[in-house]
């Protein structure tokens, strides 16, 4: 099979990114189609993208799809991707503090307060419940993921030092971001 095609990642400040994704019915986990999306293409084209992007995580949010879908992939070989539809954490447990970063926000790296276990209930993408138990970085990387899915960024969890120390980054993305909407309205004006 061909490699699938990478989906470009929304950039913060982007505010698709702090809007709330829906659950995806059963009919359409059973159908394998949410709304224009094909399941297993939106899948493999996360797929794509995270590994391209040398990410760990990916949740649709961040290639501009509303549902609540998400990959986690921290195997060193790129073998281990789940990928987790309608997840729920559960049981959160003790709390770590560590660095972390997001292939919306790129550039920016800050610690943040995570639970250090907790358990994760959802479907696999034939519709099978999924339930993980998850520890260290496989917890983390549920917890980023998860926020996503609830327009929640990893910079909305950290303390106002981190994010002064930080503002120089987040304001060039911020023009970045108002530079190509100008460029796209000026585009589709002629």
């Amino acid at each position: 099979m061909a490699t699938a095609e990478p989906l470009e990642i929304v950039l913060y400040p982007d505010p698709f990114l702090t809007k709330k994704a829906r659950a995806i019915t059963p009919d359409e986990i059973k159908a394998g189609q949410a709304g224009e999306w094909s399941l297993a293409e939106l899948i493999e084209r996360m797929k794509a993208t995270m590994y391209a992007a040398e990410g760990i995580g990916l949740a649709a949010p961040q290639v501009g799809v509303g549902l609540r879908l998400f990959l986690a992939d921290i195997s060193k070989d790129r073998s281990g991707v789940q990928a987790i539809l309608n997840p729920a954490l559960t049981e959160l447990r003790g709390s770590v503090i560590e660095e972390e970063g997001c292939l919306s926000i790129p550039g920016v790296r800050a610690k943040v307060k995570r639970s250090a276990e907790l358990k994760l209930k959802g479907v696999d993408p034939q519709g099978k419940p999924i339930e993980i138990e998850a520890t260290d970085l496989l917890s983390r990387v549920f917890q980023h993921e998860y926020d996503h899915l609830d327009g929640v960024l990893f910079i909305n969890r950290i303390g106002m030092t981190a994010r002064l120390m930080m503002r120089k980054r987040l304001v060039e993305l911020e023009e970045d971001y108002e530079l190509k909407k100008k460029k796209v309205k000026a585009q589709a004006a002629r």
